[in-house]
């Protein structure tokens, strides 16, 4: 799948699970409310996107760069951000539960609602 063909999913409210969507590139994007579980999105660029109330659960986030992305009320719930960059990322009420997330890797982001880290 191309980044055009992934928007319009995303815009007619579809769900795209367990696909390999790896280094695509999403900045600045409004992809509020993408439904994307399971997703292979190892080194994509999410810099200054709009991932607000996304479904990124069960997801491959290694490497990829969500600097300065709104993430806020997105799940994601046992995600791997190996490697990811976060700064000035709004992660506000995002559930991190169970995602595999260094401390350090968070440095720099905004967050606010419960934390859970997985190191």
């Amino acid at each position: 799948m191309d980044v055009a063909t992934v928007l319009k999913e995303i815009q007619e409210n579809r769900t795209i699970q367990g696909k390999n969507l790896s280094g695509l590139d999403f900045s600045g994007q409004d992809m509020t409310g993408a439904k994307l579980p399971g997703c292979d999105l190892s080194g994509c660029n999410f810099r200054d996107a709009i991932l607000r109330s996304s479904d990124l659960s069960d997801c491959n986030l290694q490497k990829a760069d969500f600097r300065g992305a709104n993430l806020n009320l997105a799940n994601l719930y046992n995600s791997d951000l190996t490697g990811a960059r976060l700064r000035r990322a709004n992660l506000t009420h995002a559930n991190r539960t169970l995602a595999k997330i260094s401390k350090w890797a968070m440095k720099g982001a905004y967050i606010a609602g419960p934390t859970a880290y997985t190191e």
